[in-house]
């Protein structure tokens, strides 16, 4: 059972009057993923793991607490002691659910200390099996809406980034489509026929797609993905589709000491700089962002207050 905002937040005010100024160093760090295992997140967070602790000599623990859209493992984090030993690496989702969970049991703002956005990535791609009648996204729309509703998209869950993309494109582009939520990515679903779209990260159907079974019609995002140069985004196709961002980042819980998110801070951008993170970030179509705590502290804030506006017309809420 998910405790309520009021009891959790007591004991973490009570827990902040006691001294966290030892030294972080020499404890392991424990990086929570609100994900579960063999998941994408839980794939980058286990090599950034691998990573700090060969570089560093600091032992590292990725701590899987999967489950409510991913605020059960938040959850972990706001309560944790904010002694710098324990992180939340998840990504873009965390500023979607802030507004799409609607009796979260803390504030995504207050709660919790931006440390750094580690990556960027391209937008969501609208995917089709390889064997999907639609060869192009015109053809694809068109025949949306010949028949409102027939018509589907796969996602990861209801609330979930991948959902969000597809009514934001059905909503800008003026079609229906039937949502059929998973509990894990869609992808053996699409392609073997399932469901007839799916809006996905590049990067989460990279095998698929490098493969032939999966073909992509289009991409959100401000540029093309370096994953599917061909690909034409939203915007070049002349369609006005407003853009969930790729990207993914790591928080503290809240009071943390300033020296604490610099040391934090430091510690993820030599680990995310060095070659084999930045092979594995690219080769999943992302860039390196090593965004500081201030402007990540901004960037958090900026998008709530985006989705706060974009979002509740979607008329989508997660219990």
């Amino acid at each position: 059972m998910v405790p309520d905002r009021r009891t959790f937040l007591g004991a973490l005010a009570a827990a902040a009057l006691l001294p966290h100024r030892a030294n972080a160093q020499g404890q392991p760090l424990r990086i929570v993923v609100p994900f579960s295992a063999g998941s994408g997140t839980d794939i980058t967070a286990r090599m950034l793991a691998d990573t700090i602790t060969r570089t560093t000599g600091r032992p590292v623990v990725v701590d899987n607490r999967s489950g409510a859209g991913g605020a059960l493992g938040a959850m972990e984090v706001a309560r944790a002691r904010p002694d710098g030993n324990t992180v939340l690496y998840t990504s873009g989702g965390f500023t979607t659910n802030a507004v799409l969970i609607k009796k979260l049991p803390f504030d995504a703002i207050a709660d919790f200390t931006p440390i750094t956005m580690l990556s960027r990535s391209s937008g969501f791609a609208l995917l089709v099996r390889d064997k999907s009648p639609y060869r192009s996204i015109e053809e694809f729309i068109a025949a949306a809406k010949a028949q409102p509703g027939q018509l589907s998209f796969g996602s990861s869950g209801i609330g979930n980034t991948t959902h969000v993309m597809g009514v934001l494109f059905c909503k800008g582009v003026g079609i229906d489509l039937l949502h059929v939520p998973f509990k894990g990515t869609p992808n053996n679903d699409l392609i073997a026929g399932t469901v007839d779209s799916a809006f996905l990260s590049p990067s989460v159907a990279a095998q698929q797609i490098r493969a032939g079974q999966l073909r992509a019609l289009g991409i959100s995002g401000v540029a093309r993905s370096s994953m599917l140069p061909d690909t034409r985004t939203f915007t070049e196709l002349g369609l006005k589709v407003q853009d969930i961002p790729g990207w993914s980042g790591v928080w503290g819980p809240a009071r943390m000491e300033p020296d604490m998110v610099h040391a934090l801070h430091e510690l993820l951008t030599k680990a995310t700089a060095t070659p084999e993170m930045l092979k594995y970030t690219r080769d999943n179509g992302g860039e390196p962002a090593h965004m500081p705590p201030d402007a990540f502290k901004a960037y958090v804030a900026g998008e709530i207050e985006r989705y706060r506006k974009l979002l509740p017309p979607l008329g989508i809420e997660i219990g």
